[in-house]
């Protein structure tokens, strides 16, 4: 535990030196002046006549001349720039990009701009939506129209820029996304960070100094052992490091282990299984792919007191889901959505679950599992006038932990509005410590 809060504060204390190491990182490519030198071999023919005796000679000279020729060469670019590019992007995509339902990565026409943009695309998780604004330097307000509807822009700029074009380029698409009426976050890449100055000429432009202070700011940072991830305080002009990622193993660093992550779930499922699932007569686990969400999906399976159970994962077909659970029909169905999915993937994901079920004419119990009442806020975020109506016909049980106090809860709930209620506590189980510790972390990650 100690080494891991000193590995903490290691990290925040080198911030600001891995600042400048990103910047240094990502510096654009030197353009090299080459002076070339150039050889050309001229031939001259020179015919002399002679009148006695009547002769014609020709005699042929060769002359060499060097030419010296100045020329410009265009930025070299290595594999490794690349490299370094799609290592940034894979780390943004996947463990950043996701936390925003939507996400315009905004980018300017040249290589590395191009690999860092296509590879934190591609590293999206499959509940986040991503797409590609190529910057026209030309039409800066056509760009900013593209990007206006997501809910986080990436300034990708940099790449082989100077980085005098770099941050015009930047400032320009920023006014014409101010104009937009644009409410998103910005998430801005280690080398528009540097071109700009840490933001200066940014918040020196009257153009989009007020717009800029208005929005949430993260910036990507990094050094050479860890990519971080920070909150700019654009009035204060403060960083505040959010998330740190291993460059090295390519994972986020947390308070608590990946294995730690799994017991967790585990032993929450089992507690479903056992005591949650007893006395129904078929049991549908609805879950995802995520391994948090699998460990507590097979604990749950495996401890099930139920006379069948059957586990079922969404992938987003509301109306596959339907027929999977109109043809399995079972008399209570368990929501087992949570891990590393962000409060707004669960809540959606717990919403088309509930959909499906309504339309299928669903009538049995529904559970929840204690994440999933956590993202929603007792089902505030997910719950409409149609989905109150139907789930205050039904049976609502769930896993409620009491860390306080060192319990684990199974309460009924009952609607209230748009959302639930907990209504009775119908089992109460303590509490080991060691899950105790791992559920206080894991919390207040």
């Amino acid at each position: 535990m100690k080494s891991g809060v000193l590995a903490i504060v290691g990290l925040v204390v080198g911030i600001a030196i891995g600042a400048l190491l990103g910047g240094g990182l990502l510096a654009t490519p030197s353009t090299v002046t080459t002076t070339v030198y150039q050889t050309t071999t001229q031939t001259v023919t020179n015919t002399v006549t002679t009148t006695a005796p009547p002769v014609t000679q020709t005699v042929t000279m060769t002359q060499t001349v060097v030419r010296t020729e100045t020329v410009t060469a265009t930025p070299k670019i290595s594999a490794a720039d690349v490299e370094l590019r799609r290592h940034i992007g894979s780390l943004v995509g996947r463990h950043f990009l996701g936390t925003f339902p939507t996400v315009a990565v905004v980018t300017q026409p040249n290589t590395l701009c191009s690999a860092l943009a296509a590879s934190a695309l591609a590293s999206l998780p499959s509940y986040s939506r991503g797409f590609f604004v190529m910057y026209n330097a030309s039409a800066p307000e056509v760009s900013a129209k593209a990007a206006a509807g997501a809910s986080a822009v990436f300034l990708a700029f940099g790449g082989e820029e100077p980085a005098a074009v770099a941050d015009k380029s930047l400032r320009d698409f920023l006014a014409a996304l101010a104009k937009t009426g644009f409410e998103g976050a910005l998430i801005v890449h280690s080398r528009a960070w540097a071109v700009t100055n840490s933001f200066k000429t940014v918040l020196n432009d009257t153009r989009v100094a007020a717009f800029v202070k208005e929005r949430p700011i993260y910036v990507v940072t990094l050094n050479a052992t860890h990519l971080t991830i920070s909150q700019f305080n654009a009035t204060a002009g403060r960083l505040t490091p959010r998330l740190f990622i291993d460059r090295n193993t390519g994972e986020v660093v947390r308070r608590y282990t990946e294995a730690e992550s799994l017991f967790l779930r585990s032993s929450v499922g089992r507690v479903a299984g056992a005591f949650l699932f007893q006395g129904y007569g078929k049991v549908a686990i609805i879950t995802g792919t995520d391994p948090a969400c699998v460990a507590l999906s097979a604990a749950a399976y495996a401890s099930s007191r139920a006379n069948a159970t059957r586990i079922v994962v969404y992938t987003g077909d509301v109306e596959a889901l339907s027929r999977e659970i109109s043809a399995y029909g079972p008399d209570a169905v368990f929501i087992a959505f949570g891990g590393d999915m962000p409060s707004y993937a669960i809540s959606k994901a717990t919403r088309d679950v509930l959909t499906a079920l309504r339309k299928s004419g669903y009538r049995g119990d529904v559970l929840l599992h204690a994440f999933v009442l956590r993202a929603t806020n007792l089902l505030g975020t997910v719950l409409d006038a149609d989905l109150s109506q139907w789930l205050g016909q039904r049976t609502v049980k769930g896993i409620a932990p009491d860390l306080p106090n060192r319990r684990v809860n199974i309460v009924q709930f009952a609607v209230s509005g748009n959302m639930i209620q907990p209504q009775t506590v119908i089992t109460s189980l303590p509490m080991p410590e060691a899950i105790a510790d791992v559920l206080a972390r894991v919390v207040a990650s």
